[in-house]
């Protein structure tokens, strides 16, 4: 019996080139066992799948109860964005030979952190971080054991066909957050042991970020929303894949939290995404929002400080283009981490496209536009945020000393979209407003970290809700995250003490907070266990059923769909009750009194 063992192409990386110099072992082994119709046991690799570019080796990890699970990470979904490719949308990831070494996340992409400190944990940074993390259940990885690596992968070969194949377990993407500036899709904050105990496939990854993800010149070769578009890449590598890895393509949950969450609220009103999932689950982040805006306007803003800072001087597209895929790597991060203390939490953030020839375009128009018109209206979404959310901002508005810029220019509490769209007279009557309302007369860091609050999360979530249930189509939930505990991994991750539940701590009770976790110092976990079981509950009964509800209580109906003309929310504070209610009079007029700002445009 002859084996092919390939040997590794030029070019790829080492962890290819490490596990393929097993290539002998593994040949005498199946050799060894020609007769037996087994995959040859080698330590080296003690879990496998087989994607449309090659053999991915994973490992084995505990979940919560003991529940052992199969960890691919840092598995490539498309070819690196190097050279000449750096703005480039994603192109199709090159096949490799031998085994992918999938037993270590890749680097996180090139990025500033300005946010999460200790929570995530040190790893190399790099262009070549678009890499993929997936994790399933052990027992419904599919059986390859009766296949000899080093043949072509079963797709090539006609097996596992769409009408053949099983099912598959569900499976979740989240898109991390980070203000589309930072951060990753790495277990140090989204760990998955607590939604592999729940029987869903999960999948994290990362996505370029800032200049590299988002700076757009409107043009072919930098067109903006890169990005998104790795996202959607990133989809439809999923839709092709997931059943290597015992999933159903066609049950894919989209979820994300903060910009990830914007982006997963984007990507359901996007042509260019539809059919790649079902439903969404949205956390602190909605499409339409006041944490970033998606005009033009404030697009050329931002690439032309860029520039400026880069100290690019050209008019001409091409030549700017051929500069920014030149400077090296280290100066563009230095940039954006000058504009980053400039702009507080963001830089480069989605856009409204121009057709332009040759791009996917992702964002069509104003995503308020959209949603009025109806787009997306036919995928199930369940929206989300916290009772204090800018507080987990504090520290950063203190170093950039929010009070004192705004005291020199008043009109910075006014919404970025609304600063880019309406007359500065206009401008100036809402910063009058606002300014009335929230600080009458003394801008605070209190008052300002309500403002914060309201204007950029709570108002946002609370306005597509309700205008989505008056619009109709699929159903609408919504939810207000009150679960109070004074050693969360948040407050505990940023070293921070305040009264409240803060931006990202619902996410510490879907995903499990690794970096902090382990920690010695934590002692927090009983404080944890009930409430991570009980909106575990919610999210992946919604996985499964597209209704965020415990089973035990399915039939008293405890967390309806929003209905036209209501404003309700399922208020999660205590584990294991369910507080259904109405908005409070407080939340009623802090709604009304944002819509009028928008209405008055």
């Amino acid at each position: 019996m002859y084996i092919r063992c390939p040997t590794v192409l030029r070019g790829q990386s080492r962890r290819v080139r490490r596990i393929s110099d097993m290539c002998l072992i593994v040949t005498l082994a199946v050799l060894a066992f020609a007769n037996a119709h087994a995959r040859p046991d080698v330590p080296e690799c003690s879990v496998r799948a087989c994607t449309e570019a090659g053999w991915v080796c994973g490992s084995r990890r505990l979940g919560e109860n003991g529940l052992e699970y199969a960890s691919f990470r840092g598995v490539p979904y498309a070819k690196q964005p190097l050279g000449e490719l750096r703005f480039k949308e994603l192109q199709p990831v090159e096949r490799w030979r031998g085994l992918y070494d999938a037993t270590e996340e890749g680097p996180i992409c090139p990025q500033r952190d300005v946010l999460y400190g200790r929570i995530m944990q040190p790893r190399a940074m790099s262009e070549e971080c678009i890499h993929a993390n997936i994790h399933v259940p052990l027992e419904n990885l599919p059986d390859y054991h009766d296949r000899v690596i080093g043949l072509e992968p079963p797709y090539q070969s006609g097996l596992d066909s769409e009408e053949n194949a099983p099912s598959g377990l569900p499976v979740v993407v989240f898109i991390h957050g980070g203000g589309f500036a930072f951060g990753s899709g790495d277990s140090d904050l989204h760990g998955p042991e607590y939604l592999i105990s729940k029987r869903v496939i999960v999948i994290t990854f990362n996505y370029r970020l800032n200049v590299f993800g988002f700076l757009s010149l409107n043009t072919t070769s930098v067109p903006g929303n890169n990005g998104l578009r790795d996202m959607v890449t990133l989809l439809r590598w999923v839709r092709r894949n997931a059943r290597a890895f015992g999933g159903d393509p066609n049950d894919v949950t989209l979820a994300g939290q903060s910009a990830g969450a914007a982006s997963a609220h984007l990507l359901s009103m996007s042509d260019a995404a539809e059919g790649l999932f079902k439903r969404i689950w949205i956390m602190s982040g909605t499409g339409p929002t006041n944490f970033f805006t998606t005009t033009p306007a404030y697009a050329q803003f931002v690439a032309s400080t860029l520039l400026t800072v880069l100290g690019i001087n050209s008019t001409d597209p091409e030549d700017i283009h051929r500069q920014l895929v030149n400077i090296p790597l280290e100066k563009i991060v230095d940039a954006n981490g000058y504009m980053l203390d400039l702009l507080g939490l963001t830089t480069f953030v989605p856009v409204v496209e121009s057709p332009l020839p040759g791009i996917t375009r992702i964002v069509a128009d104003d995503p308020e536009v959209l949603v009025s018109k109806g787009r997306g209206k036919d995928i199930p979404i369940v929206i989300g945020f916290t009772d204090a959310e800018c507080e987990t901002f504090r520290s950063r508005f203190e170093a950039v000393d929010i009070i004192s810029q705004i005291n020199t220019h008043p009109m910075l509490v006014v919404p970025a979209q609304l600063i880019y769209t309406m007359q500065s007279n206009d401008v100036q009557r809402i910063s009058n407003a606002i300014h009335d309302r929230y600080f009458n007369g003394t801008v605070n860091m209190d008052d300002f970290v309500r403002l914060c609050s309201d204007s950029n999360f709570v108002y946002p979530a609370i306005k597509l809700a309700t205008t989505r249930a008056s619009i109709g189509g699929a159903p609408v939930f919504l939810y207000q995250f009150s679960y109070h505990n004074d050693h969360s991994v948040i407050k505990e991750g940023l070293g921070i003490s305040f009264k409240g539940v803060g931006h990202i701590e619902d996410l510490t009770y879907i995903f499990r907070s690794n970096s902090i976790l382990g920690r010695e110092s934590y002692i927090s976990k009983d404080y944890q266990e009930p409430m991570k079981e009980w909106l575990t509950a919610f999210f992946t009964n919604f996985v499964y059923t597209s209704q965020p509800t415990n089973s035990v209580y399915e039939e008293d109906n405890v967390w309806p769909a929003l209905r036209e003309g209501e404003l309700k929310y399922q208020n999660i504070g205590t584990p294991g009750l369910y507080y259904y209610e109405n908005a409070s009079d407080k939340l009623r007029d802090m709604k009304n009194f944002f819509d009028s700002l928008v209405n008055s445009k």
